[in-house]
């Protein structure tokens, strides 16, 4: 199977009201649990991890990106070579990471925002 990573676009993400409290946590814990997954080589995780993460993405119109983890997942589950799976994973995290900082930068400019403080 080739993977062709898609590269680098800007996905405009609108996050539903409904979800805004809880969407950047759960997308980090998200994506650090695919980190992990793609550490530990551990397919069948990170097959998982992408169809959550994918999930989250079209809720939000990120659709670039959930396109993206689309087909790692379907090369996974296709049984590709599971060195092109790690790396365009790794790729995927890094365009996650990099959307998910944007989308944090542009929260914090609200006006309404609100970050509790991490207990001490």
């Amino acid at each position: 199977m080739n993977l062709t990573f898609t590269g680098e676009r800007d996905d405009h993400i609108v996050i539903p009201e409904a979800i805004r409290d809880v969407f950047l946590p759960a997308m980090r814990s998200d994506q650090r649990r695919l980190a992990v997954a793609l550490q530990l080589q551990r397919l069948d995780l990170m097959q998982q991890m992408l169809h959550r993460i994918r999930g989250a993405l079209m809720i939000v119109t990120a659709q670039h990106l959930a396109d993206t983890a689309r087909l790692i997942e379907e090369a996974i589950a296709k049984e590709a070579a599971p060195e092109d799976c790690l790396q365009f994973t790794a790729r995927f995290l890094a365009a996650l990471d990099s959307a998910l900082t944007g989308l944090e930068s542009a929260e914090s400019q609200r006006p309404d925002a609100y970050f509790p403080q991490p207990p001490a």
